[in-house]
């Protein structure tokens, strides 16, 4: 009897080792099949084949715009290589009608990424995160000419605009409206559909001045040369926006991925990188 209690313990022993056995194999089973699926936060990009990348509806050359038919720029340009270094395809989509609605997109998870020319401002980064800075831009201001000799006549330019008091025109639901709370807090704000809005209403008068990135602000000079006479550029050399992309702030993988693209391009972006494109892109469409 002593040796058949003996071999009962010793099957015991032997069924538990090899439980244990089984549960190691379906570990590192299950362990290897997560691997090839990818961390969870890209795994179903990675298994539909495509990354949905929201972007403005409206042109913003050379950021993205449509040429001869096909979407090219800057932005676009980036996110196809956010797309190929995960390994699928790019797909677009422009139904945001606002930068914020951008934005949005990202946050409800209509879309996977943003890539907009997006600046980072407080309130976004409440609800999306965003990657490294992939262009920089200073902050800049366009005065209706007539209107700022006749308001800072006899202060300092730089005084004046620093506690600028008169009206600001910015894009509605853009991170110029935030910025202008901020940088301008004595000013009274004027949100405006889109930025011919904003310009022709500083050309009329109906606000002091225009409120935007250096970029946007010299190419006025471009595509409306008449305006020259009437309008007068002022850059901010102390404040800087970051253009960057918008991922959802629970996936840090992927906020990783398309950081480790940015951060392998040659070199980031500033102003007089952006005009010499957009000229060569009004150059070869004959646009102005």
């Amino acid at each position: 009897m002593a040796r058949v209690g003996e071999k009962l313990k010793m099957f015991e022993v032997l069924k538990r080792s090899l439980a244990g056995a089984m549960m190691v194999m379906i570990t590192v089973w299950a362990t290897v099949s997560v691997s090839q699926d990818g961390p969870p936060d890209i795994g179903a990009i990675t298994k539909q084949g495509y990354l949905v990348i929201a972007m403005l509806g409206t042109d913003n050359a050379p950021f993205f715009s449509v040429k001869d038919g096909q979407l090219v720029g800057i932005d676009v340009d980036l996110a196809k290589s956010i797309a190929a270094a995960m390994g699928v395809q790019p797909r677009f989509d422009r139904s945001a009608k606002s930068f914020d609605d951008v934005i949005e997109m990202v946050r409800t998870g209509q879309a996977d990424i943003a890539v907009s020319k997006l600046s980072r401002t407080s309130e976004r980064e409440k609800v999306v995160a965003f990657s490294n800075p992939y262009v920089t831009l200073r902050h800049a201001l366009l005065f209706n000419r007539l209107g700022l000799a006749e308001k800072a006549q006899g202060l300092d330019l730089g005084d004046y605009v620093r506690d600028f008091h008169g009206t600001l025109g910015v894009i509605e639901k853009s991170a110029y409206e935030t910025f202008a709370k901020i940088n301008f807090p004595n000013a009274k704000i004027v949100s405006l559909k889109d930025w011919r809005a904003v310009v022709d209403a500083t050309l009329s008068g109906t606000i002091d001045a225009a409120y935007r990135d250096e970029f946007a602000i010299r190419s006025v000079a471009l595509d409306r040369p008449e305006t020259s006479i009437d309008l007068r550029a002022i850059t901010i050399s102390d404040v800087r926006g970051a253009i960057s992309v918008a991922v959802p702030w629970n996936k840090p993988m992927l906020l990783a991925i398309v950081n480790q693209v940015i951060d392998d391009r040659p070199s980031k972006m500033n102003a007089d990188d952006v005009m010499n494109l957009y000229r060569t892109n009004i150059s070869t469409t004959g646009e102005h």
